[in-house]
């Protein structure tokens, strides 16, 4: 598989290319909305805001960031999210842990592929998207009428997914997640019945049985 950044000159755009893909790593890309022509796939971008950056990054990063998101190479989500409390700590933003590493927070065994960060306020979006232009390799960037207000994707030793939730709401209440003490801090995660209801939404059997086994400990 090789991956790069190419400028797409009969579309005048810009993309990027993974190709030569072997088949089994066909629908990693195809759920991730990439164009597939034969083996290879493209991902175009059109003055995305903080584009150019975001091409230097995923030129250094791009073949790392995929590798570890299809399990290729170990991927350090706890690294990851150490660097992440790190960085927004003097933002003080309000945010949450979900997916696969809310899961393995909780003591499910389970091994994340990345970490995913959730914020209530849209209105942060431009703070984050200045704070992490060197770690930003997919554009923080509006997503219209999706369930999500905005969103984007980090590499900090491991892919990171950070959205925030829909504009048109009021800000998500923080008050509905589980509080756990992190590094002697205080962090906030989705509840077991969220990722219950998300992992059985995807169609994760493995997974919902997992959360029914811890929530029957409870």
């Amino acid at each position: 598989m090789r991956i790069s950044v190419k400028q797409m000159g009969g579309w005048n755009c810009y993309a990027y290319c993974a190709e030569e893909v072997e088949e089994v790593h066909w629908p990693y890309f195809q759920n991730g909305y990439w164009w597939q022509l034969g083996s290879s796939f493209i991902k175009t971008y059109d003055q995305a805001e903080g584009f150019p950056s975001c091409a230097e990054n995923f030129a250094r990063f791009g073949d790392l960031y995929i590798r570890k998101s299809l399990k290729l190479v170990p991927a350090p989500w706890e690294k990851a999210l150490n660097r992440w409390m790190d960085a927004v700590r003097p933002l003080n933003l309000s945010w949450y842990v979900h997916g696969s590493a809310a899961m393995a927070l909780w003591g499910l065994a389970v091994e994340p592929r990345n970490l995913d960060i959730l914020l209530p306020n849209l209105s942060d979006m431009e703070r984050v998207r200045e704070l992490f232009r060197k770690q930003t390799l997919f554009p923080i960037e509006r997503c219209g009428d999706w369930v999500m207000g905005g969103g984007g994707e980090l590499f900090l030793d491991a892919p990171v997914s950070v959205y925030f939730h829909n504009s048109s709401q009021e800000p998500f209440d923080m008050g509905r997640l589980e509080k756990l003490i992190y590094r002697e801090e205080t962090i906030y995660l989705s509840t077991l019945e969220m990722l219950k209801q998300d992992n059985f939404r995807y169609g994760r059997p493995d997974r919902v049985q997992l959360i029914e086994n811890r929530l029957r400990q409870r």
